[in-house]
């Protein structure tokens, strides 16, 4: 229990190395151990070396991946924390996180944290963890002062770690059913968002980018980052880059959104539903013929003494009312 305690107090000591950076992360058995490539030096527990040096070793992969998706080559080191637990996790970010968040990043000053999957929830995959947080800093540092987004910071990241899912695909459904699509400048509060509702704004991050990519390119996007940075504004950052305002642009992402995942409005189309209800007919009568084909099949054998018709034993019969 002593110990535990003196490993708190440690990683407590460690926010103020975290904010200042003026000294190392401090870990409970002395100091941290310390490994570094072409653009990343990473601090970690001595029980985490083996994760820690295979995360290594694909970080400067992913720094040149990553750089050019978002069309900018930052130089400068950037910094890993890899956290022992949940625990020490919240206590590096300072709380701000909710309490389902497994990765952060400090972009302007070139910081990860991240959680061992020796401990993380859900054993989430730590690279993919990692190259979501990687985008965060080289977005930030790639727009200087400029702020962007919540969808556009958080949409990218999704994007360049391949976080796309089916379930994402059912919950932007379910929301378009139920009128419940989250506008594109509320998501800025997604850190006050309870687990659902985040999952339902990451998924709509996802999307508008994909959207941007799918219909404008790769080098439209980099251009709305240049001009982003540039001008400071997310309106006049898309009227130079894609040719419209920003509020054109929501109206033509939920369109986009509604034709590519509302399941309902298919149905609505007569052709459609009676394809589908026709469909749901085959399957019923195919299913039926086994289910009567089984049977058949059980009482032929049963007639000729190769098997004895099933009788449930006494425990399992169902005594029938008064």
């Amino acid at each position: 229990m002593g110990s535990k305690m003196v490993r708190r107090a440690a990683a407590i000591i460690s926010v103020l190395a975290f904010l200042s950076l003026a000294i190392p992360w401090s870990v409970s058995a002395g100091e941290p151990l310390t490994e570094t490539s072409e653009h990343f030096t990473i601090l970690y527990h001595r029980e985490d070396a083996r994760i820690a040096l295979d995360l290594l070793a694909i970080a400067d992969r992913e720094h040149r991946r990553v750089s050019g998706i978002i069309g900018y080559q930052p130089t400068r080191t950037i910094r890993i924390y890899l956290a022992e637990d949940a625990e020490e996790f919240h206590i590096l970010t300072q709380g701000r996180l909710p309490e389902w968040g497994i990765g952060a990043a400090l972009p302007r000053r070139a910081k990860i944290v991240l959680i061992s999957p020796r401990n993380s929830p859900g054993r989430s995959d730590i690279h993919q963890v990692f190259a979501h947080e990687l985008c965060h800093v080289i977005l930030g540092q790639a727009l200087g002062d400029a702020i962007a987004p919540r969808w556009l910071d958080e949409g990218l990241a999704m994007f360049v770690s391949h976080e796309w899912k089916l379930g994402r695909s059912i919950l932007v459904t379910r929301a378009l059913l139920f009128g419940s699509l989250i506008p594109l400048d509320e998501i800025v509060g997604l850190n006050s968002f309870g687990r659902s509702k985040a999952n339902l704004a990451y998924a709509e991050s996802f999307l508008a980018v994909a959207f941007i990519v799918d219909n404008y390119g790769e080098a439209s996007l980099h251009m709305l980052i240049r001009q982003l940075a540039g001008l400071g504004d997310i309106d006049l950052a898309m009227r130079a880059s894609l040719g419209m305002t920003y509020r054109e642009f929501q109206l033509i992402w939920r369109d986009y959104v509604t034709r590519r995942f509302n399941w309902a409005s298919a149905l609505s189309n007569p052709l459609v539903l009676w394809l589908f209800i026709f469909s749901l007919f085959v399957l019923a009568f195919i299913l039926k013929r086994r289910h009567t084909g089984r049977i058949m099949k059980r009482w032929e054998l049963a007639e000729d003494g190769l098997e004895e018709p099933y009788e449930p034993p006494e425990s399992e019969e169902r005594w029938s009312g008064p």
